[in-house]
């Protein structure tokens, strides 16, 4: 069986500097993410601009690329270890997985600027997408009990959880990170498994008279 054929350092090296370069542009240059060119890209990383369009398309695409590797280390770290606990509610403060959220404060000032007015609409819906598909095969998928269908389509599920993280995670950037990334993931997983309701702490006989079905009147 041929081995996997390894990608030569050069091009490792090459890439990085590429990413790297994007990066700093969007958290050190006033221009908007739109504005960046691929020049600028080239002359911050210090290579050709011949050798960009080597390795990408375009500025997307290695944005894109980037965000890519480095989520696909996230779900396997995060989500598939919830599916290893047998019991969901063992999930505390002290053993939730605040992967993705220890992600953020590391490249605070980058995600700061990709959500805010100076960042990509097509960024922003690439990792929507990306993060609702993730949370589809790597977490739903293997949660739903076997024989049963879900009271809500398995995607519509997915998306509210991808939306859900999005607008934490702003919201958190936008007032400084007032809680560890560890307290916030478990604020987050508890909203979304627990619900709205609990979330509110409303009481327990408030929440199933409000589901109760309704009585069919009688003549």
């Amino acid at each position: 069986m041929p081995q996997k054929r390894k990608v030569d350092r050069r091009i490792q090296r090459t890439r990085a500097l590429l990413r790297g370069a994007l990066m700093q542009l969007i958290v050190d240059d006033e221009k908007a993410y739109d504005a960046i060119t691929i020049q600028d890209i080239t002359d911050t990383a210090n290579v050709a601009r011949t050798t960009f369009y080597l390795h990408f398309t375009d500025k997307d695409d290695l944005l894109f690329s980037t965000m890519r590797d480095i989520y696909e280390e996230l779900f396997q770290g995060e989500l598939t270890s919830y599916t290893e606990i047998s019991d969901l509610g063992a999930i505390t403060p002290d053993n939730c997985d605040a992967t993705d959220f220890e992600h953020v404060e590391q490249y605070a000032d980058f995600y700061r600027i990709m959500l805010s007015e100076r960042g990509s609409a097509a960024f922003l819906a690439r990792v929507r997408d990306y993060l609702a598909q993730g949370i589809l095969d790597l977490s739903l998928k293997q949660l739903l009990p076997e024989g049963k269908e879900p009271r809500v389509p398995l995607e519509v599920i997915a998306y509210a959880i991808a939306g859900a993280h999005i607008g934490v995670i702003k919201w958190w950037l936008d007032n400084e990170m007032p809680m560890t990334a560890q307290h916030i993931s478990y604020q987050l997983y508890s909203l979304l498994t627990r619900g709205m309701l609990w979330s509110l702490n409303v009481d327990t006989e408030t929440i199933v008279s409000m589901f109760e079905m309704p009585q069919a009147e009688t003549n």
